[in-house]
């Protein structure tokens, strides 16, 4: 029954090839795609103009986005006109040799499909299905979520044009955030080292670096963060992050009163009625009563950042929109939790792009909840922040191999839709990825 039924559709599919040939000298021509290619090159040129009028982007990026534009409209008008002049020899053939041309196309289709099942079979259907599906993203609606692919396909094209045009520092700072994002802290250090090298006086930018050489170096202050930290110190004695840095490390080390000063001395810059100056005075307080083990990366002051793409300035208060919230872990999953794992809390939208707005990677914490903060400061791309979207979700990942990519083992949790600003959110890691 399936052969009957293969070669009946078989036959079915010659005859709405060779129809055509027989019954009319020539193929009708394709309607042209020109016009709907440059309508489409000026609606997205339009979008281009608009973000650069309102500021989300800048001269340069304008400039790279239009060329990137117009080398795909060059490309597709390129393919259009190739494609139609072979629409026009194989009408010239078909005009001449008709029935030589239906007998050619019905033993090649014929020849096709026997060798195809022959080759391939049934089982894999899914793995074809797999192929068209990412032909089909990749000429998706831009405005349609990226998948991980083209985060990384992103991220990965702009560490290229670094690489063509190194002394831009904001590109390398751009390139340092995203590939911290993504958990490639190896990359983002290397990247965070050529802005430093441009911008040697910049004290955020060298608590960002001090913080993913830490990473680098498997949660390890001694050395080259301590080293970042103390050159972020002495440009700017009241970074936030800096100074929380410096506790941590500090407190690793053993050395408790001189991390009590860095802890005090961070306690007096935050705004007084804050979820931070409060989880800092409670780290105080258990330091001098004597519980010195708290989980000193998760302190919000350490992750919730000004914009790296900043000159350093003494303003403690975070731009723009502020999420923030605890992350748990549900009872029966706490003993999956490992030495050694990378928590994760990132903030995307509800729907639309999937690219993070905003995130915090720390060493999983030794003790739970977990308190957090997602700033506007924290974008990986212009225009791509808290502020950008009506609705967000609130994702936690517990990560067993250290990248943000979701892998089979890792732990995760999501919030249900909110809008920004929001707080106490309660964030809980329920979940096992298969």
């Amino acid at each position: 029954m399936f052969f009957l039924f293969a070669a009946t559709m078989l036959l079915i599919a010659l005859g709405f090839v060779c129809w055509p040939l027989l019954r009319r000298p020539a193929a009708a021509n394709s309607p042209s795609t020109d016009a709907s290619n440059l309508e489409a090159f000026r609606v997205q040129r339009r979008e281009v103009e608009n973000d650069y009028a309102r500021g989300l982007i800048s001269t340069a990026e304008r400039e790279a986005v239009i060329d990137e534009l117009s080398s795909r409209l060059a490309a597709e008008m390129d393919a259009v006109i190739k494609l139609q002049q072979g629409r026009s020899i194989s009408g010239e053939i078909a005009s001449k040799r008709p029935w030589l041309l239906a007998i050619v196309l019905s033993v090649s289709v014929a020849g096709a499909a026997g060798f195809g099942y022959a080759m391939l079979g049934a089982h894999d259907a899914r793995q074809v299905a797999a192929i068209t599906a990412r032909n089909t993203a990749a000429t998706a609606d831009p405005n349609a979520p990226l998948t991980e692919a083209q985060v990384l396909g992103l991220v990965e094209n702009l560490a290229k044009k670094m690489e063509a045009n190194p002394e831009d520092p904001k590109g390398w700072i751009l390139l340092a955030r995203s590939q911290n994002a993504l958990g490639q802290w190896g990359a983002a250090a290397k990247a965070f080292e050529r802005a430093v090298a441009l911008m040697p006086n910049d004290a955020q930018l060298l608590a960002d670096y001090a913080d993913v050489q830490a990473m680098v170096q498997d949660g390890n202050f001694a050395g080259k963060p301590m080293e970042l930290t103390q050159r972020a110190l002495k440009v700017d004695p009241k970074n936030m992050k800096a100074l929380a840095l410096a506790g941590t490390a500090e407190m690793r080390a053993g050395n408790k009163s001189q991390s009590l000063k860095y802890w005090e001395r961070l306690l007096a810059v935050l705004p007084k009625d804050s979820d931070d100056a409060s989880q800092v005075a409670s780290i105080i307080q258990e330091m001098k009563t004597g519980q010195t083990t708290p989980a000193p990366a998760s302190a919000p002051a350490a992750t919730s950042t000004q914009s790296s793409t900043q000159s350093s300035t003494k303003s403690t208060q975070p731009a723009g929109k502020v999420v923030a919230g605890e992350v748990t872990v549900a009872p029966a999953l706490a003993n999956k939790v490992a030495k050694g794992d990378t928590l994760f809390v990132f903030a995307r939208a509800a729907s639309g792009p999937k690219m993070p707005l905003a995130i915090v990677r720390v060493p999983a914490p030794s003790q739970w909840p977990f308190r957090f903060e997602l700033t506007d400061a924290m974008a990986m791309a212009p225009g791509m922040n808290l502020s950008s979207f009506a609705e967000v979700v609130i994702e936690a990942r517990i990560s067993k191999a250290g990248t943000a990519s979701l892998q089979p083992g890792d732990l995760h949790g999501v919030t249900p839709s909110i809008s920004p600003p929001a707080g106490a959110l309660k964030v809980l890691i329920d979940r096992v990825a298969p």
